[in-house]
């Protein structure tokens, strides 16, 4: 707890993603990829999503591979949803694999380590005038979600559900980041005076 972790502004996420334009099969699957990293996903739990897991109709990402070791469900919010279909009929490499992302760099496939889609993420704030020192990548979308959800006043269970959290306790960095607002994101005391 003795550093907040790094986060970008909510509106500079947006407009990293809001720069990308549609030109090229590459630049239809990146925003695809940011939007879905900015629901919490982690870097891993995103390369190990396969088109299985996707539910449409209900509008949610079945999480499998978790840093927990448990399966969870995050939602698919529509602008996401609308990115990752634009994706699929439109860029997916035409390979048989059951990975929703996927490598256009020779030989075609799924993400095998972090580090491309790190790359992704990087590449596009740095494109959407963002200046990163040396952090940057997937995880640094997850903190600025954490971060952003926090200061919106969300109960701090909520933002542990989300981000897959097994304690309360791992969350609990982001609230350092509302200290004005301590008594809003605490959980209620059992018990106690509502």
């Amino acid at each position: 707890m003795a550093h907040l972790p790094p986060r970008l502004a909510w509106d500079d996420v947006r407009r990293a993603i809001d720069a990308i334009g549609a030109t090229t099969p590459v630049d239809i699957r990146d925003p695809a990829v940011l939007l879905l990293a900015t629901t919490g996903i982690r870097n891993g739990e995103l390369r190990a999503i396969q088109l299985q897991d996707i539910d449409w109709r209900a509008g949610e990402v079945f999480v499998r591979r978790t840093k927990g070791k448990r399966d969870r469900v995050a939602p698919l919010l529509e602008e996401t949803g609308a990115a990752l279909a634009d994706y699929i009929l439109r860029a997916r490499p035409k390979v048989d694999s059951p990975y929703l992302f996927l490598s256009f760099t020779p030989p075609l496939g799924p993400f095998k380590c972090a580090s491309p889609v790190s790359r992704i993420v990087r590449k596009r704030l740095r494109h959407g005038g963002i200046e990163l020192g040396r952090v940057g990548g997937a995880h640094l979308l997850r903190h600025s979600l954490a971060t952003q959800l926090v200061r919106q006043r969300r109960p701090i269970n909520e933002v542990a559900d989300l981000l897959g959290h097994q304690s309360i306790n791992t969350t609990a960095l982001y609230v350092k980041v509302a200290t004005s607002q301590p008594a809003e994101v605490a959980l209620p005391f059992p018990g106690g005076v509502a």
